[in-house]
């Protein structure tokens, strides 16, 4: 997000300096975490704290900024990325259904995500779990049922009983005892 907002003017440290003044005057609230030091840290976040963030983030960048007065390339007019963070809260919701009407399905696209945030991503979006995402899980719903919340417990669990495990026991039966 804050590499976005940097592109958006050409003094774009302004903007995430104004995220960070949005953030910190958001009352306190009990399951609402307070961003006081704003994003300069988002990079360590852990998974309740961008759900908290989540929370938030639609009211802290909304008329953040107005249009594209530097001429900037690839950008993103404020109502378009105030609706892109709307929709995403909307995804990870969907995310989470136990079972999916073929309207959930319809909404349950990646395509404005890719769109908007190519440009700022250093391998152009090109993620294991976006590329499933895009297009792998709209079938695969379809085919088998819920997706169990879109994580990567999946391939970690895979990771960890044929990698770990026995690596673990060869490294065990292969130790030299002095």
């Amino acid at each position: 997000m804050c590499n976005i907002l940097k592109l958006q003017y050409v003094n774009g440290n302004k903007l995430v300096e104004e995220v960070d003044h949005h953030l910190a005057a958001i009352p306190r609230f009990p399951a609402i975490k307070i961003f006081s030091n704003g994003l300069q840290s988002i990079a360590r976040l852990i998974a309740n704290e961008y759900r908290s963030l989540m929370k938030v983030i639609i009211f802290v960048i909304d008329n953040l900024y107005d249009e594209n007065n530097n001429e900037v390339d690839n950008f993103v007019n404020n109502d378009d990325f105030t609706k892109l963070y709307e929709y995403w809260n909307e995804m990870y919701v969907l995310s989470r259904y136990e079972e999916f009407s073929e309207s959930d399905l319809e909404k349950f696209n990646a395509q404005m995500f890719v769109k908007a945030f190519k440009f700022v991503s250093p391998s152009n979006l090109k993620l294991l779990k976006l590329h499933s995402w895009v297009y792998h899980i709209i079938d695969s719903i379809r085919s088998y049922g819920t997706i169990n919340g879109y994580t990567t417990e999946t391939y970690e669990s895979l990771h960890k009983y044929f990698v770990k495990i026995p690596y673990r026991i060869r490294c065990r039966t292969s130790t030299f005892t002095n």
